[in-house]
C-alpha cells in the first residue's frame, strides 16, 4: 500500500483531533502532519510531525498551505474547523494548480447553508422537510407571533454560532425583546428536550450517492457529546436520508435533530463537515474518514467500510504528555 501523507489542520479543536484518531485506527500507511495556530494545541503532539499555522483569516494562510503541501508531499488535506474549510474551498482552484493535495468539501453555497442557522431553517422549509418554526432577530412583531403560536420557551441562537456558544433559552416577553434586539440571531421554537437529541452522520461518495447513515442518541455536556448510543430508528433514518439526498453533500454531512411532541424528527442544524463524534463512529463501524482516504487517494471501493454496530460511547477527559526528553519539534 502506498505511503499516504495527510495534513490535518486545526488540531487544537476536538473535531480535528477526532479525525487524527480515526486516521490512526485502520491499518493504513499514513503519516499525519498536524497544524494549529498555537503550539499549546494538544493535537500537535498526536501527530507524526507538526507545524504552527497562520489563522485561516490571514492573508498568508493559502501561501503557507501551498508551501506545506509541497514540502511534505501532502496527498490529502483534512480539517474539522469551519473557517478553514471555507477558506480552502474559496481558494481550491489555486491550491489544486500549485499542489498535488486533494481537499474534499461541499460547494460554498452548501457550506454557507450549514454555517448559517437561519439559512438552514429556510432550506429545510423550502425542501418540505421537518424544521423548527423560526424568525430572524431585529423583528419583534414576528418574534411575538412565534411566541403566540408556539408559547415559551423559545430559543435564540447566533446565526453562525458553534456548539452552545451564545444560545439563550427565552422564557418570557422581556427576554424575547432582548434577543429580538440582537444582531445576527435566529429565534426558533424549542423542540423536544435534551433527552430527545440525536446526531446523525451521513456520507456521500464523489458522485453524490449516499453511502451510509449512522444514528446516535446523545447526551451533551458543555456543548459537546458526552455520551452517544448507536441506535436504529426507521423514522429518524428516513428523515436523515431525505435531507442527505436533497442536500447532496460531497463527503460528510452531520445532522443534529430532536424529536418534537409528536415524535417527529426535526433537524435544527447541518454541519457540512466531519463530526466531533468521528472517532466514536469509527469504533462502531462507520468509517467515514477512512472512506475518504480510500475513495480519493487509493481509488478503492468504500461500500464495505460501513458495517455499523450497536453500542455506547462515553467521552472523558484525557491528557497528552510532552516530555522535554522527547525532543518534539514544532515547526514554525
Amino acid at each position: 500500500m502506498k505511503n499516504i501523507n495527510i495534513l490535518v489542520l486545526g488540531v487544537g479543536g476536538n473535531v480535528s483531533q477526532g479525525i487524527v484518531k480515526a486516521i490512526k485506527m485502520p491499518n493504513l500507511n499514513c503519516k499525519i502532519i498536524g497544524a494549529c495556530v498555537s503550539e499549546d494545541a494538544p493535537g500537535l503532539y498526536m501527530c507524526d510531525k507538526a507545524y504552527i499555522s497562520p489563522y485561516a483569516s490571514s492573508i498568508d494562510f493559502i501561501e503557507w498551505l501551498i508551501k506545506i503541501c509541497n514540502s511534505e508531499k501532502i496527498d490529502l488535506i483534512m480539517t474539522g474547523v469551519e473557517e478553514i474549510i471555507f477558506t480552502i474551498a474559496k481558494n481550491i482552484t489555486d491550491i489544486e494548480k500549485k499542489t498535488n493535495a486533494i481537499f474534499v468539501s461541499s460547494s460554498l453555497e452548501k457550506l454557507r447553508i450549514g454555517q448559517d442557522k437561519l439559512l438552514t431553517c429556510e432550506w429545510l422549509k423550502k425542501n418540505g422537510l421537518n424544521y423548527p418554526e423560526f424568525v430572524p432577530s431585529k423583528n419583534f412583531k414576528l418574534a411575538e407571533s412565534l411566541f403566540l403560536d408556539k408559547g415559551f420557551p423559545l430559543i435564540g441562537k447566533p446565526r453562525d454560532g458553534k456548539g452552545s456558544n451564545g444560545i439563550m433559552i427565552i422564557n418570557n416577553i422581556e427576554e424575547l425583546k432582548a434577543v429580538s434586539d440582537l444582531d445576527n440571531y435566529v429565534i426558533q421554537e424549542y423542540i423536544g428536550n435534551e433527552s430527545s437529541e440525536y446526531t446523525i452522520g451521513c456520507y456521500c461518495d464523489n458522485k453524490g450517492n449516499l453511502v451510509d447513515i449512522i444514528i446516535m442518541h446523545r447526551i451533551l455536556k458543555q456543548g459537546t457529546t458526552h455520551k452517544a448510543t448507536v441506535v436504529y430508528d426507521e423514522v429518524i433514518y428516513n428523515e436523515a436520508k431525505k435531507i442527505c439526498e436533497l442536500f447532496k453533500p460531497t463527503g460528510p454531512l452531520n445532522i443534529q435533530l430532536r424529536l418534537d411532541k409528536e415524535s417527529r424528527p426535526v433537524c435544527f442544524e447541518l454541519n457540512v463537515r466531519f463530526s466531533g463524534t468521528t472517532p466514536m463512529r469509527a469504533k462502531f463501524g462507520y468509517r467515514d474518514v477512512e472512506a475518504q482516504i480510500y475513495e480519493y487517494i487509493l481509488n478503492k471501493d468504500i461500500q464495505n467500510l460501513f458495517d455499523i454496530k450497536i453500542g455506547t460511547a462515553y467521552r472523558y477527559l484525557d491528557e497528552v504528555y510532552k516530555m522535554d526528553s522527547d525532543n518534539v519539534t514544532i515547526n514554525k
